[in-house]
């Protein structure tokens, strides 16, 4: 596989072409000994006063490619003015020329520092990995050109020394004098030199504010690649996503709901955590014309219309009473005003229940055996609100949902191996996640053990002091507890001040129960209050407050379950 400079690409890359392509060149394993260059700034540009080459690839033994990306899913040139897709602004040069001149620049930078370098083949090529592109005309050889025939059949290493060979055939047939035929150039000493070069390295050391914002940047480019999800199931109008935490269930609800709206669709976007409900509404707020990002019972108040004053009224009003006052409506409702053509539920496990599936059934055009809709779920081990479902996904698969097809995620795009790896012994993960997509960053998940809560309390201030330390913001780091807010030891705290979810601001630490962030995630965690682990509602609980933690976790446990913790580490 290549050596890519940088190791990864910019997370703030626009071109899914260019990121596409970059993952092609690192992956390959016919690129062994390569050196990549992406995104190269060249200062001293031949025509203008500066400019950028997409890609500079160094191949031993063949030459160095200047490589031109055009994702675009249309072109066209008139009066010889080029135009991508549906960007007005004309481009004068065009993309071979573009790339022609990036390449000349770069050699004759490189020679004038090198000698040595003049002999080794230099050349330019277009890739337009989404666009058929069969032009012909004598500014460019056909040759120096993929399109998406060649790029979605070939591998990108055979593609690439197709080019060079073509060119050094090209040098050697028109008897280009400084060309040696017969040369192995550049060898690997020169193709480290080259690189060298164009990229020197140089060493300064990441803020720690910056390596937060940074890993923030990764979480955000790994969740996306679980867009192949909703990809592959395309084709299917009804849909079930089963998957536990972690998996990109929000994001790829959110983008479901982008896809279904951008295709003329009214859409509901349901939930049951009221912090979550806030964030999907925030997400969404763009689309909100034909996006409605509400948790479920917020809905069901609007719909029934009541307003609700005094005290909270009991659950039976909520899981009974409430759906059939909504569902009242909507039958007398003749403006169709809560119809809508799809309906997509993230955390659907805790909506399970008959007489919310019976809202949704006459919400919905065509109704759940015959519209649009998608569940997005952790049917294993997230059902942390009691005994809310009266139906489990299986019966509602056969008897109210039409069989509909599952696609299950068991790729955690969210927490670091470590973190995983202590779901899986600790949360009791079955079975464990087939692929952590980020990196190992090196950090270990902490346990501390107290022995009472003064003592608690000292954990906590370290564990904080430490992440501040890391360059973790105030805003990062969630503190959650196994107990309501006002019972956590983080609401006694007489050092450290904590603010609950509801009235926390960017400069606060958040403090809260973990029932109330399911659903969400913070850069660092800290699981306060933990008193047992042992039984399905207390694993269940501790589970989800893992698997809220992106980057660091701190887990602080009474030291009598020291035991408890050890036991269930060997036996897994």
């Amino acid at each position: 596989m290549a050596r890519m400079i940088p190791a990864q690409i910019y997370t703030g890359t626009p071109s899914l072409g260019e990121r596409e392509i970059y993952q092609r060149l690192a992956n390959d394993p016919n690129t062994q000994d390569w050196i990549v260059l992406h995104s190269l700034d060249i200062a001293e540009h031949t025509k203008r006063i500066s400019g950028e080459a997409d890609f500079v690839i160094i191949v031993p033994q063949k030459g160095i490619l200047c490589l031109e990306v055009k994702a675009t899913t249309s072109i066209r040139r008139e009066d010889g003015v080029w135009y991508y897709g549906n960007n007005p602004n004309p481009d004068v040069r065009g993309p071979f020329k573009q790339s022609s001149e990036a390449m000349h620049s770069i050699r004759q930078r490189l020679v004038e520092k090198h000698n040595n370098l003049a002999n080794i083949p230099f050349w330019s090529a277009v890739i337009f990995p989404y666009l058929q592109f069969n032009i012909h005309s004598g500014e460019w050889h056909h040759w120096q050109v993929i399109d998406s025939n060649g790029f979605q059949r070939k591998s990108i290493s055979s593609l690439i020394i197709r080019i060079l060979n073509e060119a050094r055939t090209y040098l050697k047939i028109n008897k280009a004098k400084w060309f040696d035929e017969k040369g192995l150039e550049p060898t690997k000493q020169q193709c480290e030199l080259i690189a060298g070069s164009l990229r020197p390295s140089f060493e300064v050391y990441e803020s720690p504010r910056s390596r937060v914002e940074r890993l923030e940047q990764e979480v955000k480019r790994y969740t996306e690649e679980q867009f192949i999800a909703l990809d592959a199931m395309v084709a299917n109008p009804r849909v079930i996503y089963s998957g536990p935490a972690g998996t990109g269930k929000t994001i790829l609800a959110i983008e479901a709901a982008r896809r279904s709206q951008a295709g003329g669709n009214r859409v509901l976007l349901l939930c049951y955590n009221s912090l979550l409900g806030d964030y999907l509404k925030a997400e969404t707020s763009t689309i909100q014309a034909r996006v409605t990002a509400i948790t479920l019972h917020k809905h069901l108040l609007a719909v029934a219309g009541v307003k609700l004053q005094g005290e909270r009224p009991p659950n039976a009003f909520w899981v009974d009473d409430l759906p059939k006052m909504a569902i009242d409506k909507l039958l007398e409702d003749t403006t169709a005003t809560y119809q809508y053509d799809e309906i997509i539920v993230d955390e659907a496990q805790d909506l399970l229940r008959n007489s919310y599936l019976d809202f949704l059934d006459l919400s919905l055009t065509g109704g759940l055996l015959a519209g649009n809709w998608k569940f997005f779920g952790d049917f294993e081990r997230q059902a942390i609100y009691g005994s809310q479902s009266d139906t489990t996904l299986y019966e509602a698969i056969h008897s109210r949902l039409g069989n509909a097809p599952q696609f299950v995620l068991r790729t955690n795009c969210r927490n670091t191996p470590r973190i995983a790896a202590l779901v899986h012994l600790l949360g009791s993960l079955e079975p464990e996640y087939t692929r952590i997509l980020r990196p190992d960053d090196g950090a270990e998940p902490q346990i501390l053990y107290y022995v009472d809560d003064e003592d608690q309390r000292q954990c906590l201030f370290k564990a904080v002091q430490k992440l501040k330390q890391e360059g973790f913001a105030n805003a990062d780091i969630m503190v959650l507890s196994t107990k309501s807010s006002e019972r956590s030891i983080a609401s006694s705290h007489d050092t450290m001040k904590f603010v609950s979810l509801e009235t926390a601001y960017t400069k606060h630490i958040r403090c809260g129960s973990i029932h109330a962030f399911k659903g969400m995630e913070s850069s660092a965690i800290i699981v306060t209050d933990v008193d047992t682990i042992r039984g399905d509602q207390a694993a269940a609980l501790f589970y989800v407050a893992m698997t809220r933690a992106l980057h660091r976790l701190y887990i602080l446990a009474k030291n009598e379950i020291r035991n408890d913790v050890l036991k269930i580490i060997l036996q897994r």
